[in-house]
């Protein structure tokens, strides 16, 4: 008798959830299955983002990937979303029922409107090589064309953004800053050159940041210009977008090496370093934090190596750790250790916030990385205030206000000058969080302190840090801070209605002017 085997194929699993989530329509309640917050959550994600792949959709959600395909599937026998097969990928889309419902449901802001398709797998990126001279099949080079497809928003058509030139090089350029270009935060790398039919005799630069879960991508003139794109091609997750470049970019131009009796170059081993790191959790951890401090994983000293394991230790949260490490880079990482750690032992005990805990437990965060993160920031403040008792124009008293507000008995003690753009952090020994703040003035310190509360009330991480980065992460803090300390409606009372100066509003709140300025310009935004 034949023993059948145990496991399936790849292939095999993804061609039995196209089969389950394409079968024909039952006659499901849309009001049943959008009754799951879970399903109604997915749906608003894809009215927004339409993201590329089911896999991308995961990320975006902070789900695991079976129990996404599960409630894909309740949303596609209801008529609200469908798969799309495109190359390897199934592409979760919206239909217009689907878009409907979200729309009256508020996932998404009826102004918005239902995000432009996401290119598919096929075309993002895509590679032409020309035929190899003689000269050329005995080097590396790989001459040809990447064509990038861009939507812009002035035509909302789709751009060939062409780059020519050798393919090769470009790869291993990527490749060797590959940990850097997508985990460093609030840096921008230019990936390539490349020009478009539609305005011939202009050069561009395709420029990628990363702001947290996702990366941003610019298209930048000679003359720094910027061309609008479509968020479509525009906002990625980061994962997605590492594939990306890795299925229809660089394992391309790895197979053409190989046709060519070319095996084992120096494109193939940095690919095969990147994918194998990327296979292992702990690895992985590590080249991510080396990338974010702005350096190679494999090319570090015992001393160096060392350092990031001892932050990897010291900040298990990886997001945090990201930001932390984006924010004193590899020059300033000892600096940083050693500055965390001693204002830590200065004043664990006496800027311990006990109340924090609670506080977080009432204002109930449920942030995503799909929200704009000023919106979240917002919303928690506001919560906050709620919970702590505190009037509209009722002000916090400054930083020993504040701290007494969360359970700390005195005024909590300054630190002398962070390193790099650090400017706090925050350590929880137990359930009790306590913050080191540097010292940089009464109005400046308490903001920052209060980024670091909304920061632990939006995430609760163990450790985290607060930095002069623009990361979705620190959005939410600095949205925060100036929400719980000059809430927005009694700044435009005050201004408007009162007359008061902004000097005035300031002094009341015990903020800078600038923070004032920000309110009442986010109220008209």
């Amino acid at each position: 008798m034949m023993t059948m085997p145990n496991t399936i194929s790849a292939s095999a699993m993804r061609d039995r959830l196209l089969a389950r989530v394409q079968a024909p329509r039952a006659n499901d309640d849309w009001v049943r299955v959008l009754g799951i917050p879970g399903h109604r959550d997915l749906l608003g994600l894809i009215a927004r983002h339409n993201p590329p792949s089911i896999g991308a959709l995961a990320d975006l959600a902070a789900r695991a990937q079976p129990n996404v395909s599960r409630a894909l599937t309740a949303l596609v026998a209801a008529g609200l979303v469908e798969i799309v097969s495109s190359g390897r990928r199934s592409i979760p889309r919206i239909t217009d029922t689907g878009a409907t419902k979200a729309r009256e449901l508020g996932l998404y802001n009826s102004d918005e409107g239902v995000a432009t398709p996401s290119l598919s797998a096929d075309d993002l990126f895509s590679v032409e090589i020309a035929e190899s001279t003689a000269a050329e099949l005995s080097s590396d080079n790989i001459e040809g064309q990447l064509t990038s497809w861009l939507w812009l928003a002035s035509s909302r058509e789709r751009a060939a953004a062409r780059t020519e030139g050798d393919l090769d090089a470009l790869g291993r350029k990527l490749l060797a800053n590959w940990w850097r270009i997508l985990y460093r935060r609030d840096a921008p790398f230019r990936l390539w050159e490349f020009t478009l039919e539609e305005m011939p005799g202009e050069d561009f630069g395709l420029i990628a940041t990363v702001r947290g879960a996702s990366i941003v991508l610019q298209a930048r003139a000679s003359n720094n210009r910027m061309l609008d794109l479509e968020k479509g091609s525009r906002v990625f997750s980061v994962s997605a977008f590492e594939q990306h470049l890795i299925d229809e970019f660089l394992r391309p131009l790895a197979s053409h090496h190989r046709l060519k009796g070319r095996s084992s170059r120096p494109l193939h081993a940095l690919l095969q370093r990147i994918e194998d790191s990327r296979g292992h959790p702990t690895e992985r951890a590590f080249c991510c934090t080396a990338g974010a401090l702005g350096v190679t994983p494999h090319d570090l000293s015992d001393e160096r190596a060392q350092q990031i394991r001892d932050l990897l230790a010291l900040i298990a949260d990886e997001p945090a750790r990201l930001d932390f490490s984006s924010a004193v880079l590899i020059e300033s990482l000892g600096e940083g250790l050693l500055w965390t750690t001693q204002e830590l032992k200065r004043f664990r005990n006496r800027n311990a916030m006990p109340a924090l805990t609670q506080l977080r437990g009432a204002c109930a965060s449920d942030y995503s990385a799909a929200g704009r993160p000023y919106r979240h920031g917002y919303a928690l403040a506001r919560s906050a205030r709620k919970c702590l008792g505190l009037d509209e124009d009722e002000p916090v008293k400054g930083i020993e206000g504040l701290s007494k507000l969360l359970g700390a008995g005195g005024g909590i003690g300054l630190s002398p000058k962070a390193p790099g753009t650090l400017r706090a952090f925050q350590d929880s020994e137990g359930e009790v969080p306590s913050f080191v703040v540097e010292d940089e003035g009464p109005r400046t310190s308490v903001f920052t302190l209060a980024r670091g509360v909304g920061d632990f009330i939006a995430f609760g991480s163990r450790t985290s840090c607060v930095a002069n980065l623009y990361t979705d992460r620190q959005a939410v803090g600095r949205a925060f801070a100036a929400e719980f300390l000059a809430p927005q409606n009694a700044v435009i009372h005050m201004m408007e209605e009162e007359d008061l100066p902004k000097s005035k509003i300031a002094d009341h709140f015990g903020v800078s002017i600038s923070v004032i300025d920000r309110q009442h310009e986010n109220a008209f935004n």
